[in-house]
């Protein structure tokens, strides 16, 4: 929940409950550390809130059975909701489990179909960052599957020593992108793309924005984040 939904919310409280409240507390007055007490419990619950719905990657960009900050039916655990992934075609609803877990680069591009869709080749100075798969099994026993990869730049390890850091280039340093690969036709309501179409000129009509690419059965998304339009296209031409 972000702040202004918050907000809202609060505005839209009946001013019967509020009346009450007060004749309630002109009743019984309470010792002043309950009344701080529990004001600092609603403000920790708020904030912890809106601290939560703005963390990096707590919900997926692709798919995701709520949307940050959103809310979900009675019923359905918050926590599945969260990071469950499916079709437009499904509801959470129908969702019976969703789990989270991250991977490492191996296990990632060793994943079952999915792994044979992420970049064979990285544009220069670019590395493995880290990987995430998301699984949503269905009340019927269909499996959903998103692979999240984010690649980056910046210091690395030497090979054959640990500690020793390779000096990272000043001018691609914290660059990065992130690819989504899915076995289900993400909800999206942009254009989804063939291979083919992914050129410069689409790049930079997108403008830095999460597009899709449809591989048959198997779709890929591609977040640009801070990486050139150069570093997506090479990335790209890398994919099966």
């Amino acid at each position: 929940m972000n702040a202004k939904k918050f907000s809202d919310a609060m505005s839209e409280l009946d001013t019967k409950y509020v009346d009450e409240a007060l004749n309630y507390k002109k009743k019984a007055k309470k010792p002043g550390w309950v009344k701080w007490g529990a004001m600092a419990a609603c403000l920790c619950l708020v904030i912890a809130g809106i601290a939560i719905s703005q963390i990096p990657g707590i919900f997926p960009d692709q798919g995701a059975g709520v949307d940050p900050g959103g809310t979900h039916p009675d019923g359905v655990d918050p926590v599945i909701a969260s990071v469950a992934v499916y079709p437009a075609t499904e509801n959470i609803e129908d969702v019976a489990d969703a789990t989270l877990e991250s991977i490492s680069e191996v296990d990632a591009y060793e994943f079952d179909t999915l792994g044979e869709y992420l970049p064979t080749s990285l544009p220069d100075g670019y590395h493995f960052g880290k990987a995430n798969l998301y699984e949503t099994t269905m009340k019927d026993g269909t499996r959903y599957y998103m692979l999240r990869v984010q690649y980056t730049t910046g210091n690395d390890t030497a090979q054959g020593n640990a500690e020793e850091e390779i000096a990272a280039d000043p001018n691609t340093l914290d660059k990065s992108f992130v690819v989504f690969v899915m076995n289900y036709e993400p909800a999206t309501e942009k254009q989804i793309y063939a291979p083919t179409d992914i050129t410069e000129s689409l790049l930079e009509e997108i403008g830095g924005g999460t597009f899709h690419i449809s591989y048959g059965d198997i779709y890929v998304g591609i977040c640009p984040d801070t990486a050139t339009s150069d570093d997506i296209l090479a990335a790209v031409a890398s994919i099966k």
